[in-house]
């Protein structure tokens, strides 16, 4: 194994960097508020959104995931819709 050159480390670092600007993080805030307005109606099912926008649920997550992929979504966001849990308060 050899070490890169500094030529080769520039590219690389180049080349993350422009990555790093194509593909900013995402915060997925806008399904999650999706999820908390509609998470009676869905509930125990599989989820597959586009920000606001319901692409696809039912029971089964694979289902789920292949629909969004069909509807030309590269990286569905599918989320398992459960009860939303009671803030735990400890103490003796």
């Amino acid at each position: 194994m050899r070490a890169l050159s500094p030529a080769e480390k520039l590219k690389l670092r180049q080349t993350l960097d422009e990555l790093e600007q194509a593909a900013p993080a995402q915060s997925h805030a806008i399904e999650s508020n999706w999820v908390e307005r509609h998470r009676d109606k869905y509930l125990g099912q599989w989820v597959a959104l586009e920000g606001d926008t319901l692409i696809a649920h039912g029971m089964k997550a694979r289902e789920i995931y292949l629909a969004a992929r069909q509807a030309g979504i590269a990286c569905p966001y599918i989320v398992h819709i459960t009860q939303k849990a009671d803030a735990y308060i400890g103490g003796w």
